[in-house]
């Protein structure tokens, strides 16, 4: 069981107060992470010499720090009674790695930068969120468990996602110029957290590291289901910022601006239709959205492979948008509703963590399928065959969890 320390504190702001600010926080933490995809191969490949795996290992190893510090974020949040302050403080300190990267003198040493800048960047988004999960999770407030926040932070998240995707334009003629704005955009928010980010109510927890997250799955072991669906999620996307990056880049000669312009379409879809899919989530199901939207978001990532024009590939980023859309915000609230009482930052952030971790792995599997393939048949074939792997693990995530419906809705509803 918990150990309470301190008595819940109040908050300055009421549990009713709408969270406009935290919200268009996680819109703005979005957009320097997002608007340095378009410019990886410039930096990368061509300041620092390195290979397809280079750009690959420069997404992963953020990912790497956000997996590893994800958990921390949580414990150390609950430890504390606060998420404002470490949220303040990691995004100045992202703020100043992400700035930085461009002048990182070797490989090695842009790798372990960008490990830590995904550290930081985890605090941050990780903290943000649950902040959102907070308020839906109190009892006292108007937004409890009404899928309302949940939805404008899935929609604010994405959009981040798709306008500092379209951002990368800014790369267009000066690759650096992107690290440079996403880091003022961070030490702003930064700073601005410290007086005016809401927090709800919150409680000083003792820390207990690792096993607060086995108590929190012996309590609600299908807890795995939204965790698992993240991390596919993740992971499938690594096959975009790595092989179909490069792809568009180098074989169909897209510039940074293009680029930035065809994944915007999805995360700008993934926006627009998340707060619908939250709302839909609750007067209908949270799982049954999960597994349309990664239904149709695995078809349509199966398809990029053979797409050689940009008319094809912007519909098939259009369906991914729509599938991504349906599945995002009802994914997060399951893991959320799941969540067992007092273990709400652990849950959320270690959902964001092992986001991360598909993260991680995603680019580095891509680009090692895909060259192994390329090697042993032809080029084409490669990117074909990891387009089609990469879409199937959705399909087949979906078929092998159909069976736990009764269950996921009996054990939500008891929490609820």
């Amino acid at each position: 069981m918990l150990k309470v320390s301190a008595k819940k504190e109040s908050s300055s702001l009421g549990a009713d107060s709408f969270p406009w600010i935290t919200l268009s926080f996680i819109f703005l933490a979005m957009l320097p992470v997002t608007m340095i995809v378009p410019v990886y191969k410039e930096i990368v490949k061509d300041r620092l010499g390195g290979t397809g795996y280079g750009v690959a290992w420069f997404q992963s190893s953020a990912m790497l720090g956000s997996f590893l510090f994800s958990p921390i974020a949580g414990w150390l949040s609950d430890k504390l009674g606060t998420r404002k302050k470490l949220i303040g403080i990691f995004a100045i300190i992202d703020a100043v790695l992400l700035a930085s990267l461009p002048f990182m003198p070797n490989i090695s040493f842009l790798f372990a930068i960008r490990f830590l800048e995904g550290g930081a960047h985890i605090f941050v988004i990780g903290l943000l969120l649950t902040c959102i999960s907070d308020r839906e999770k109190d009892q006292t407030s108007n937004f409890y468990n009404k899928g309302i926040l949940f939805g404008l932070g899935g929609t604010l998240l994405t959009l981040g996602g798709g306008v500092g995707q379209s951002l990368g334009f800014l790369g267009n003629k000066n690759p650096l110029l992107p690290f440079f704005v996403g880091g003022a955009i961070l030490f702003v928010l930064g700073l601005l957290s410290f007086f005016f980010l809401e927090e709800g109510n919150l409680k000083k927890l003792e820390w207990e590291g690792w096993k607060k997250t086995k108590t929190a799955l012996a309590y609600s072991p299908l807890l795995l289901v939204p965790i698992a669906f993240h991390f596919v999620d993740r992971f499938t996307v690594g096959y975009f910022l790595s092989s179909l990056n490069l792809h568009l880049r180098e074989d169909l000669g897209f510039s940074p601006g293009q680029v930035g312009g065809l994944f915007g379409v999805m995360f700008l879809l993934m926006s627009v239709l998340s707060l619908p899919a939250a709302l839909l989530s609750k007067r209908w199901n949270s799982i049954t959205l999960v597994w349309i939207g990664s239904f149709i978001y695995g078809i349509a990532q199966a398809s990029t492979g053979f797409l050689n024009t940009s008319s094809g590939l912007y519909l098939s980023m259009i369906a991914c948008g729509i599938g991504a859309g349906i599945m995002y915000v009802p994914a997060m609230r399951l893991a959320s509703s799941l969540a067992p009482s007092g273990f709400n930052a652990s849950v959320m952030t270690v959902f964001t963590g092992l986001g991360s971790l598909g993260f991680l792995l995603g680019p580095l599997v891509s680009i090692s399928v895909q060259e192994s393939v390329s090697h042993t048949y032809d080029k084409t074939l490669g990117l074909e065959f990891t387009g089609i792997l990469y879409g199937a693990l959705e399909v087949l995530l979906v078929l092998g969890t159909l069976p736990l419906l009764s269950k996921i809705l009996e054990k939500e509803k008891r929490l609820d």
